[in-house]
């Protein structure tokens, strides 16, 4: 941590102790709400001081506080779906902070699986407008298909789009698949797809939350324009020792987790056994291609040290390997190391922080045997220190505030086709300082109002040294709520690709070199969100998207002196429907967006590969009993765009000028293409269905699962072939097997 970091960190501190104050008769209640099984703390519990308007959310360590609450005796209720209502008798004291670890016992009922922790157990007037919390039992809804991943889920979300089922690389609300940033324990991982991006380096068994920001994030995260994922990874059983193995026709899984002294501890890993699979995602294609995932995670809590704190160590590691046995074609190596420590604490004062140290470390290769590629090298060092606070006043209201340092080194090397050597090795340092004030002391109110400083700058032509950032609800009734929010976002670091690259596998991330500005984005969106009832809520919202300085291959490029890439604006606009049902039988979800995007070159608007016009995704599931569950999904959306073929031409080659026979009889069929991306492919549509069945089996639960993607075998599109026009398909009628054991 710098100097002046350590200073405004001091200084914030001192600041918070001189201001803050208590408010006479009234006191705190904070802790914990953990399973009473397992020991894992439970998040989105919520907690209710009964006869009074004070409540609050657990979060993803399962802490809560609540302010405010009037002294004596108090009744509080604890509440969590999938857990039997605990009710607690409390003395609250003036101007105290009352502790509580609470235990909540699972319910013990038959349809406990269809059971979905939602937004509307969050606080009633909370600015979330964007924020979508996604949690296990969620992405269980939705058919397994060869593989589960969370990325297939996030597709199905409202704003967020993919081209084709060959890829689980994601683009939110027309904006590029590098400006989604995914936090891994608050660690970046900078490239979370296996198997050529087919699906995601993140195994589903590991996570106990995800948090998704499609817009109007909070000035907390920082870097990217688009989107965060911010996962947390489950802590370990923290009473007794449980194993798993899953198994698909592509890779097997293990897991562990069990108690330590003062704590618990989790070991995952994920190994691809059978890579022909992938034929049916490659148009029957060999794919050589093997990967392996690994995340280990580790807590320590000693009363004896500090009752208050807490730490934890995480690690993650990956690789991806493609090896041809054919040496005329290239091979690649991928790999992921990422490793942090947290510290959190409880102070004695209503704050609470989370210290952060972290390494991030990716590494991409290209081998080109006897091809024609050129050997390609990039590799990311990220090392990070965030000391984030949440300060909470007696009405209600909150202070968030950190200082986030990070520093950077990009390498890429690569060879051009005349064998010359040259590179770009950057090494940076980033320094930020945010602020946010909560407004939430008037129930039907919720004003979050922050801004974010960016210090020190990664890139030359930096950004704005401020980022302001508003979101705001209104909730005149218990059954509607208005939500707006606006913002401003900036990236440093992008990936050199190129977006007609169907199949991207070498995606070097660089930091921006020092002659391309920074990328800039703001962020305008509004929307309606309705309660039906307790098992029905509706959401509507829309949203404007502005961006200055986006990265761009330079196709006006006619000398070596001229720079690759060039900076063009780019905007996105539209509008989103979100409906869910949740009764104790049946769950479904809807979800509907219609959406532009434009990249704005030369005056010229034009669609990027990712834009579609409109997309909709239907969710369904339905538990029979005597442990057998059904769900299916259907998609349909409007096709992407692509630059069509406008003929062909014949061209003399004369690679070689000491061939004098090849001056007259040498010739090669060259594309001409027309506009880039003016047609667009049909329409898309696909059902997936899947049936699960539990069971006991001696001393082991047992969930068996059998799915079918694209159950009426429709033939969709994924591309034109650039040589001969032909129609190549995405998936077809594909049936696949999953086995899970739990010990």
């Amino acid at each position: 941590m710098s100097k002046k970091s350590f200073f405004l960190f001091l200084l914030t501190i001192g600041l918070s102790q001189t201001i803050f104050s208590y408010e006479a008769g009234r006191g705190y209640l904070r802790g914990f709400v953990i399973d009473s099984l397992s020991g894992e703390p439970i998040s989105y519990a919520t907690v209710v001081v009964k006869g009074t308007n004070k409540g609050s959310t657990t979060d993803g360590r399962g802490y809560f506080l609540v302010a405010g609450i009037p002294v004596g005796n108090r009744e509080v209720i604890v509440s969590c779906v999938g857990y039997n209502t605990r009710n607690l008798n409390v003395f609250i004291k003036e101007n105290e902070i009352t502790q509580l670890e609470i235990l909540l016992v699972p319910a013990s009922i038959r349809l406990q699986e269809l059971s979905i922790v939602g937004e509307r157990y969050d606080r009633e007037n909370a600015a979330d407008l964007g924020l979508e919390k996604i949690t296990p039992r969620e992405m269980d809804m939705m058919p397994v298909g060869i593989e589960n991943d969370i990325f297939k889920y996030l597709q199905t979300t409202t704003g967020v789009r993919s081209t084709g089922d060959v890829t689980s690389k994601y683009y939110v609300r027309g904006g590029g698949g590098d400006q989604n940033l995914v936090l891994l324990n608050g660690a970046t991982v900078y490239s979370p797809f296996h198997a050529l991006g087919i699906f995601s380096v993140v195994d589903p068994e590991m996570i106990s939350i995800m948090e998704f920001n499609k817009g109007g994030f909070a000035p907390i995260f920082g870097g990217r324009l688009s989107s965060v994922l911010n996962i947390i990874t489950k802590d370990g059983n923290k009473n007794e020792y449980h194993g798993s193995a899953n198994a698909s026709f592509l890779s097997g899984k293990l897991a562990v987790e069990g108690p330590i002294p003062n704590g618990s501890f989790i070991v995952t890993g994920r190994k691809s056994w059978y890579s022909k699979m992938l034929k049916k995602y490659l148009n029957s294609k060999e794919a050589p291609v093997s990967f392996y995932d690994f995340s280990f995670k580790a807590n320590y809590t000693n009363p004896s040290i500090d009752k208050n704190s807490k730490f934890v160590i995480h690690g993650f590691m990956s690789e991806d390997a493609l090896e041809n046995e054919n040496p005329l074609k290239e091979d690649y190596s991928i790999k992921n190391i990422v490793g942090g420590l947290n510290w959190h604490k409880v102070w004695s004062s209503p704050l609470f922080s989370v210290v952060n140290l972290s390494y991030s470390g990716f590494e991409a290769e290209l081998f080109p045997n006897y091809s024609q590629s050129k050997p390609r090298y990039n590799k990311v060092i990220d090392i990070s220190n965030d000391w984030d606070f949440t300060y909470m006043y007696p009405g209600g209201d909150e202070i968030a505030f950190g200082v986030q340092n990070k520093y950077l080194n990009t390498k890429l090397e690569v060879i051009n086709l005349y064998g010359q050597k040259s590179g770009y090795n950057a090494d940076r340092f980033d320094l930020s300082f945010y602020f946010t004030y909560k407004f939430y002391r008037y129930e039907n109110i919720g004003l979050d109002i922050g801004i974010r400083s960016k210090l020190f700058a990664l890139s030359k032509l930096r950004p704005f040294l401020f980022e302001p950032r508003i979101n705001f609800t209104y909730k005149p009734n218990p059954t509607i709520a208005f939500k707006a929010a606006i913002g401003r976002y900036s990236q440093e670091i992008v990936t050199l690709s190129d977006e007609n690259e169907l199949i991207s596998i070498f995606e070097p991330w660089v930091i921006i070199p020092d002659n391309i500005s920074a990328s800039e984005a703001t962020h305008l969106q509004g929307g309606i969100k309705i309660y039906l009832s307790e098992t029905f809520t509706m959401e509507m919202e829309g949203y404007y998207k502005y961006i200055t300085n986006l990265i761009d291959i330079n196709t006006a490029k006619y000398s070596a002196a001229q720079s690759d890439f060039r900076n063009v604006n780019g905007k996105s606009y539209g509008v989103e429907y979100l409906a869910e049902f949740q009764s104790d039988d049946f769950y479904t979800k809807l979800s509907y967006s219609l959406g532009w995007a434009f990249k704005i070159i030369n005056e010229k608007e034009l669609f990027p590969r990712y834009d579609s016009r409109h997309s909709l995704n239907i969710i369904a599931a339905y538990n029979i009993g005597y442990g057998w569950k059904v769900n299916s999904s259907w998609t349909f959306s409007t096709g992407m765009p692509f630059t069509p073929i406008a003929g062909f031409y014949d061209r003399l080659d004369i690679s070689d000028p000491w061939d004098f026979y090849s001056i007259f009889g040498n010739y090669k069929s060259v594309t001409y293409w027309g506009e880039r991306n003016s047609k667009r492919l049909p329409v898309y549509h696909r059902l997936d269905f899947g049936v699960t069945n539990k069971f006991k089996l001696f001393n082991a639960d047992v969930s068996l699962g059998a799915n079918i993607i694209n159950v009426y075998n429709q033939k969709n599109i994924f591309y034109f072939n650039r040589d001969t026009g032909e129609k190549v398909y995405m998936l077809t009628f594909f049936p696949s097997l999953t086995l899970k054991v739990d010990l």
